[in-house]
């Protein structure tokens, strides 16, 4: 004999069960909020993180420090250990964590401070660090930097992938090197537009550049540009207003003279009028013969002093055209440097956006190639993570193939294990690892 349940019972069961649910839920709420919330936090402090290692200076770094009319504190400076560079007479100054302009800012007040009445600071990165490329490469090694160079061009440096198939990875060393090209002839035309906008404000007059809203590459060059640009116009400005100054003294100075000269040439003729009238009462025999003599005299001392202030206005004049044309010769030098440059940048336009479209066909057909021979060069298979300084601490990033590298990144490429295999492909997320240290003890 079965078991029954009352209809009206079964009733106030479902009841139950669906007030109970809610109450589960709202117990979730807080659990998931928290996970959420840990989420954000963990990517904001990865993309500051980023943000920082790239705009600031680090240990390491060499720097050209340019101070405008000072070329003796001018110079290469490299970042010591402490994050510092030795600078005449401000002696030691730490940049380290800075941006250039804080940097500039920096070391513009140590040597305001008792040295300098004011001084025009300018810096820039001379010297990138290298990146160091590790683990299943053929060549390990260091190898320079260059701008717009990513994870998959640094395997192309370091020789390729260990791979067992030579034929395989042949095709592979010839689309990271096709791929690399590409990007650096991109990257070399955006570096050329822009100096061809600064150069073309340089040669309009016009003080600022207004960056392209559709491309942050472009931006972040066009703001070094500006940099160039604002240097280069303070100090064409400081050294026309040193000409100009110079000028205008001058030609005070011969307002000056040109004054005397008339009071002595007015003084000469009344000398002259004199001596005249006395030389007609010493032929009556009624003038001395030595005032005679002391009257002619003092015209011949009159008239010597009006020829020494002749050629003094004379050389005034010569000194005021002189400055006048090196004022004139300053504006020209300056022009014709910048319609050169300009004649010269336009060129290597031309170039690069002749040698582009070439460029991506090769990749793309290298890349049909290595499809077409089942080549694993998915990120899927390789594990990737680089090491990198933010500002004073290194942290470890889980990286990909299009991952764009920065100065002194250490990569270390490993193929996968079949645990990291199962784990979800695709974009990864560059949330902070270990530290270094953590890092060279686990390997």
């Amino acid at each position: 004999m079965g078991t029954s349940i009352h209809p009206r019972k079964s009733h106030h069961a479902s009841r139950a069960v669906a007030l109970a649910a809610p109450s589960g839920w709202h117990r979730l709420q807080p659990l998931i909020l928290a996970l959420v919330a840990w989420t954000l936090i963990l990517v904001a402090t990865v993309s500051a993180a980023e943000r920082e290692a790239a705009e600031t200076l680090s240990i390491g770094d060499k720097v050209t420090i340019s101070v405008f009319g000072q070329t003796d504190l001018s110079g290469d400076f490299v970042l010591d250990g402490s994050g510092a560079v030795n600078m005449p007479l401000a002696g030691r100054i730490k940049v380290a964590g800075l941006t250039a302009m804080e940097a500039e800012a920096r070391i513009r007040s140590g040597l305001m401070d008792g040295y300098l009445k004011d001084a025009v600071v300018s810096l820039r990165i001379a010297e990138l660090k290298p990146v160091y490329i590790m683990g299943e490469v053929r060549s390990p090694g260091t190898y320079p930097f260059r701008h717009g160079l990513n994870i998959l061009a640094a395997v192309a440096l370091a020789g390729g992938y260990r791979v067992g198939d030579e034929s395989i990875a042949v095709l592979k060393s010839e689309l990271l090197l096709a791929d690399e090209r590409e990007q650096l002839l991109t990257a070399s035309l955006q570096t050329l537009t822009a100096r061809r906008q600064r150069l073309e404000a340089e040669r309009d007059g016009v003080k600022q550049l207004v960056a392209d809203a559709r491309s942050a590459g472009s931006a972040q060059i066009l703001a070094g540009e500006q940099e160039i640009l604002d240097f280069q116009r303070r100090a064409r400005e400081g050294e026309r207003d040193l000409l100009s100054q110079q000028v205008a003294r001058l030609q005070s100075e011969k307002a000056a003279l040109t004054e005397q000269a008339r009071l002595v040439e007015r003084q000469v003729e009344l000398t002259r009028e004199q001596s005249t009238e006395y030389n007609k009462l010493a032929t009556t025999g009624h003038g001395l013969r030595t005032v005679q003599v002391e009257r002619e005299r003092d015209y011949a001392r009159t008239q010597g002093e009006a020829a020494r202030l002749r050629a003094e206005l004379a050389k005034s004049e010569t000194a005021l055209g002189e400055l006048t044309l090196r004022l004139r010769e300053l504006d020209t030098t300056y022009m014709r440097r910048v319609v050169l440059e300009l004649q010269d940048t336009r060129q290597k336009i031309l170039e690069v956006e002749r040698s582009l479209p070439t460029a991506r066909e090769i990749a793309e057909s290298r890349r049909r190639r290595v499809v077409a021979s089942q080549g694993s060069g998915a990120a899927a298979d390789w594990d990737i993570r680089i090491t990198r300084q933010a500002g004073l601490a290194p942290v470890t990033l889980h990286a990909n193939f299009e991952t764009t590298l920065q100065p002194g990144d250490v990569v270390q490429v490993n193929p996968k294990t079949r645990a990291a295999e199962s784990s979800i492909p695709g974009e990864a997320a560059k949330t902070p690892v270990r530290q270094l240290t953590g890092l060279a003890s686990q390997q």
